[in-house]
């Protein structure tokens, strides 16, 4: 090799490398260990991991422990779905087709709305994609107003797909724990911001569990409706004459909850984790993406249709491919590359294994064991509810203690306990988000509960030890 590059010593390769950034000794790696050796060593590391499983859990923020049938598991490791890739040749995919042609079906009953896409990337990139699309629909405007209730991580990927981009994000501040629709609407009808405006963005549940007034906020786009038809005065601009209403949602949540297709909301977007999928440490997961069928042409990624062949026999094709690989670039409507397929194929099977009433009664059943946490936990000295507005299965609690503390003594303790809010939010840095799923069981309950108990009596007392450094 070297002498077909005309070089004399390896060492030359690297002489494109400063001296003085070479590495001028041996790497210091350890010994080599045998095979048995290495599996001994890391075993006994992996066991250093405290498992999701295997103690209290009140975890959620977006990412959540759930039952998932063994069939999930069985079925979506089969050959024919595990090494699956994209399937452009409909004659050899139909099988990955269909799959998907379902999924989509289960994701518009789900949410109210026409159409699904066949699945993004995880919530964030969905939501960025929504809000792109509202641009493109919209045909004008310049602002997107985003509740503070949305997830802050998913913001955090609107705003950096927004950073080159000539839209303003505007955040409207919670009021006791909701988005204050009043204030939407002085904004956008008293004070005349609607024809400024792109989109509204809003989660339900949101973000601290708090459910939202979505009937409310559905009149409040009935009447951005009737005033867009009243100034149009029969002449129809290009583009929607409002800004479109974007719904964040738990897809859980939507086996109890009014879906936002009920609630005027034009997009839908939320993540599927809570579908078949482990929390794995964050991923992998897949986000979903559903719209009113006037809007498919704007849709990002790809929707599966259902045709018939030339002997009438039914059958499966990739119906809308938009982005640039597939039409011509100033057509797309994104890059988005591949729709998690493994990942809401084990969706759908967890919504046909469950079936309504199953789904139905894990929402219930995480309801119901978030109402009695919340209950039991607010008659701890000091602890106390952050808003009075309700809630389904995830609250906020403000602490006498750093919440940081007392997630990591409760650790202590073996139990895992809810997400510390000053993560993103540094004025809440004494409060804590806690979740309750169907697998929550009322000891879990009281275990957390009286471990916190001992934890804030103890803390309280010694205040100096109360702070964690960042």
């Amino acid at each position: 090799m070297l002498e077909t590059l005309g070089l004399d010593d390896l060492s030359q390769l690297f002489d494109s490398i400063p001296e003085e950034i070479r590495l001028t000794r041996p790497l210091d790696t350890p010994p080599r260990l045998s095979e048995a050796e290495i599996t001994r060593e890391l075993s006994e590391l992996g066991a250093k991991n405290r498992r999701l499983d295997v103690q209290p859990s009140f975890l959620g923020a977006g990412v959540y422990r759930r039952f998932i049938p063994s069939a999930v598991d069985a079925l979506s490791s089969r050959g024919e779905f595990n090494t699956a890739y994209t399937p452009y040749q409909p004659e050899v995919s139909q099988g990955t087709l269909q799959a998907i042609f379902e999924y989509q079906t289960m994701i518009a009953r789900l949410t109210g709305l026409d159409i699904s896409n066949a699945s993004m990337y995880d919530a964030a990139t969905a939501l960025a994609e929504a809000v792109l699309m509202a641009w493109s629909l919209r045909g004008e405007g310049k602002v997107v107003w985003v509740s503070e209730g949305v997830h802050p991580e998913y913001v955090r990927v609107l705003e950096t797909y927004l950073r080159d981009h000539p839209v303003e994000l505007r955040t409207l501040s919670n009021e006791d724990g909701r988005t204050p629709i009043d204030e939407l609407e002085r904004e956008l009808i008293t004070n005349g911001q609607a024809a400024e405006a792109v989109a509204v963005v809003v989660q339900n549940p949101n973000f601290f569990g708090s459910l939202e007034d979505t009937p409310r906020l559905s009149e409040l786009f009935e009447k951005l409706d009737a005033t867009a038809a009243e100034a149009e005065s029969g002449k129809r601009k290009r583009g929607l004459a409002r800004p479109l209403l974007i719904g964040v949602v738990d897809p859980i949540a939507l086996a109890v909850v009014a879906p936002p297709g009920e609630w005027s909301a034009d997009i839908a977007i939320g993540d599927g984790q809570q579908l078949g999928n482990p929390p794995n440490f964050g991923g992998p997961s897949f986000g979903f993406f559903a719209t009113r069928s006037e809007h498919v042409r704007k849709v990002p990624g790809r929707i599966v249709g259902e045709t018939n062949d030339e002997s009438g026999r039914r059958g499966y094709v990739l119906t809308f491919q938009t982005r640039e690989q597939h039409i011509r670039r100033e057509r797309a409507t994104s890059n988005i590359c591949t729709n998690q397929g493994l990942c809401c194929l084990r969706g759908a099977m967890y919504l046909t294994l469950l079936g309504k009433d199953g789904f139905v009664r894990v929402a219930q059943r995480s309801a119901q064991q978030a109402h009695y946490a919340f209950g039991q936990l607010t008659q701890v000295a000091g602890v106390e509810a952050t808003s009075t507005a309700p809630f389904l299965s995830e609250f906020s609690l403000r602490l006498p203690i750093s919440a940081d503390v007392a997630y990591r003594r409760l650790g202590e303790e073996h139990v895992t306990g809810g997400l510390a809010l000053g993560r993103y939010f540094p004025e809440r840095t004494n409060e804590m988000l806690f979740a309750c799923t169907e697998l929550t069981q009322e000891r879990d309950i009281d275990r957390l509960v009286n471990s916190l108990r001992t934890i804030c009596t103890q803390l309280s007392a010694n205040p100096v030890n109360t702070t964690v450094t960042r």
